[in-house]
Order: C-alpha cells, then sequence, then structure tokens
C-alpha cells in the first residue's frame, strides 16, 4: 500500500500533544510496513526544519513542507463570522496548496490519503478530483466541541457569543466533511458516538494513541504537583489557570511549603515563576519524562475539550500518580488509575491524600502504567491499524 500522511503542522519537534499522537501513530504506519510520502503545513506556530526530523523517520519516508499562513486577521475572521463559515479551518486553505496536491495526485498512484485533522479537510474536493485513493480523516477532538465548552466556562459576553458562534459553523462544517470521507478515525469511543448521535454515516473505527513503555523511575517521595502542557491551547490555559489560582492556595492552606511546577510551550508568559505563590516555571522541557518523573504529582483539571490527552497517556504509562477531571479522562477506560475530581474540594481532598501517604501514590502510579502496558502497546494497535486500513 503507498499512503500519503498529510498533518496540518510538522510533527518534530515534539511540542505538544497533537506531535506526540501524530508520532506515535506514524510508528505505527511505519510497523505496517507500507510505502508511506508525509507532507506537513509549517505556520508561524510550528515551522518546519529538516533538522528537528530524526534521520531514522527521514531516511523511510519523503517527507515535505508547504508553508501557509494561518495568522488570525480580524477582516478575514469577521467576514466569515457575518457569512456563517467557519474561520478556524478556512485558514488552512490554500490555493497554492490544492494546486501542489493536484500534481502530486497525478503522478503518485497512491492508494490512501491519510488527513490528520478536521483541518485539513478544505482538500478533500481535490484528492476526489485527482486520485481513487481512499480518504481517512484521523480525528483528535470533536472539534466544535471545543469552542463550546470555551463558551460555557466563560462569563464574558462578547466571549461567549463569539464561541458559540464559532461552534456552531464548525459543526455544520465538521458534519459535511466527515460525511465525504471513506474511513473517520477516532481517538476515543467518546468521540466515535458523538459523530453516530450528529447522524454521520461514513465508517468509523476507534485508533487509540499508541505509548511507548520506558524504565519506571518516578520518584514516589516527591510531594509537589505540576502540569504539562502548551499554552497555546485555550483547555491548557484554562485548567492552570484553576489550579494556579484556586487549587494551589487552597492545598496550600494544609500544605504551606507545597510547590506547583509547570512545564510547556509558551508557559513563561502565562504563569510566571513565582516564589510567594510556590510556582516554578520551567518553561517548555526537552526530556518531558524525566520533568513527569521527578516532580510529584501530575495535577490536569481540564475543563474543555475532546479527544485523549496524550501527556497524561505518557504519564501512565511513566506510573505518575495523576489526579484529573472526567474531561481530562476522556477516552482512557482507566479502570480507576487515575483519581478523578470536578471542584476545588475535590481536587485538594484528593491531593491531600495523595501528598499524605506515599503508598497511595506508588499504588496509583503502578496501577497507571499497567493499564497502558495492556491496551496501547505500539505492537496492538498496528496491528489493528493495518486489518482497518486493508478493509477499506
Amino acid at each position: 500500500m503507498r499512503i500519503l500522511y498529510l498533518t496540518n503542522k510538522p510533527i518534530f519537534p515534539i511540542v505538544d500533544g497533537g506531535c506526540k499522537a501524530m508520532h506515535q501513530f506514524l510508528k505505527c504506519l511505519i510497523q505496517c510496513d507500507y510505502t508511506i510520502e508525509h507532507i506537513c503545513f509549517s505556520t508561524h506556530k510550528h515551522s518546519f526544519d529538516f533538522e528537528n526530523y530524526p534521520k531514522s523517520i527521514l531516511d523511510k519516508i519523503p517527507t515535505s513542507n508547504f508553508d501557509i499562513d494561518t495568522k488570525i486577521k480580524a477582516i478575514p475572521a469577521l467576514k466569515s463570522l457575518i457569512n456563517r463559515k467557519s474561520y478556524v479551518v478556512s485558514r488552512f486553505n490554500s490555493g497554492e496548496f490544492h494546486v501542489k496536491l493536484d500534481t502530486l495526485l497525478s503522478i503518485g498512484d497512491f492508494t490512501h490519503i491519510i488527513l490528520e485533522s478536521l483541518f485539513l479537510a478544505p482538500y478533500i474536493e481535490t484528492f476526489r478530483k485527482s486520485s481513487k485513493a481512499k480518504i481517512i480523516l484521523r480525528t483528535h477532538n470533536v472539534e466544535h466541541k471545543i469552542w463550546r465548552q470555551l463558551a460555557l466556562n466563560t462569563n464574558n459576553p462578547f466571549k461567549k457569543f463569539y464561541f458559540n458562534r464559532l461552534s456552531e459553523d464548525l459543526k455544520k462544517y465538521e458534519i459535511q466533511k466527515l460525511k465525504t470521507v471513506d474511513l473517520i478515525a477516532t481517538i476515543t469511543e467518546e468521540d466515535f458516538t458523538a459523530f453516530e448521535e450528529l447522524g454521520i454515516t461514513s465508517p468509523k473505527t476507534i485508533i487509540p494513541i499508541a505509548i511507548d513503555l520506558s524504565e519506571n523511575k518516578v520518584d514516589y517521595s516527591v510531594t509537589n504537583l505540576f502540569f504539562i502542557g502548551s499554552m497555546n491551547w485555550k483547555p491548557n490555559i484554562e485548567a492552570v489557570d484553576w489550579l494556579v489560582n484556586e487549587i494551589l492556595p487552597a492545598v496550600k492552606i494544609v500544605y504551606p511549603k507545597i510547590e506547583l511546577h509547570l512545564a510547556g510551550s509558551y508557559m513563561e508568559k502565562q504563569f510566571p515563576t513565582s516564589e510567594n505563590k510556590g510556582i516554578i516555571n520551567h518553561s517548555f522541557v526537552n526530556d518531558s519524562h524525566k520533568f513527569m518523573q521527578n516532580n510529584g504529582l501530575l495535577i490536569s483539571p481540564i475543563r474543555s475539550g475532546s479527544g485523549v490527552r496524550v501527556k497524561l497517556l505518557e504519564a501512565m504509562a511513566l506510573g505518575v500518580p495523576i489526579v484529573t477531571t472526567k474531561i481530562g479522562a476522556v477516552g482512557i477506560k482507566h479502570n480507576n488509575a487515575v483519581y478523578l475530581a470536578e471542584t476545588t474540594a475535590e481536587f485538594v481532598s484528593q491531593i491531600i491524600e495523595l501528598i499524605k501517604f506515599q503508598e497511595k501514590r506508588r499504588e496509583l502510579g503502578e496501577k497507571a502504567r499497567n493499564f497502558i502496558e495492556e491496551n496501547n502497546s505500539v505492537r496492538s494497535i498496528s496491528n489493528y491499524l493495518n486489518d482497518r486500513i486493508s478493509e477499506l
């Protein structure tokens, strides 16, 4: 089989959960022994550089990029709002890239085209016109739900109106485009069900994120709190804001010396280090596994978004004890391998229990690691992926 794999941003460097999910999916494609060609968009937020791609990938897979301007511009955004078109997606629609694809598809003889996210859906018509390849759309989220949840979680009336409008327009577009592909590959059962309920009849399957297991070196003697995630994603910003301004102060009433360690892209601008508050900002860390192994409890109070949190899966694979929300644990049938909380009081209660008892920290972490080993290995997911692609 000959696969064209398109991503809305470079996979490398791995700066966020989306990049990690794409990297793990690419590992599964390679495991299936397909012939693969990879094209990614290069944007102002995520620029492409061959130096960032491992040689082991470049030696196996022809890789190229396309520069596209996805910066938010006031006038186009306003026009989209008035015309009820999804500005969230239209920023990724380039006439030049349509031409490039048309040329590539005329000589490429691809059997399958895999699109990484709804943001590449504007090119489906070009694929249909220029190729007989089967189109697979891999969805990380039910995109319109993210904006709806953001609307619910804001008290600003203008933002509430704007987010709701973005959600409505994106929902219409999402339903329309997902009906035109040959296979929808969701990451979670929740997203699979959501698309079913929207009346989308295209064939669907669930392909969880594959996670590598590494040696468990978690220091269970550490009782600090941490969060790791990119601050260019609104659900993460919202979560850390809750953690910094409500959860941490309440925990410090009982444990005044507790520290909160923050790491992730753009983190230093949003939540700077504050000795008085007990906040240590590490900004972007090159070794996220080492950071998670050495900084205690992962506290992830996610209140919006859909799709699985890759960093949470990675932390589970390492054996890190975790407290998150139901939304934060979406797509993970964790069998009580993470603690769940929905209010500040519940978070504080769970955190204090874990701080107090080292054995509970170890027990929770080991349970999480065992879950990943049983459910998310690269080999098992690669085999399932190959079966689904072969059926098309």
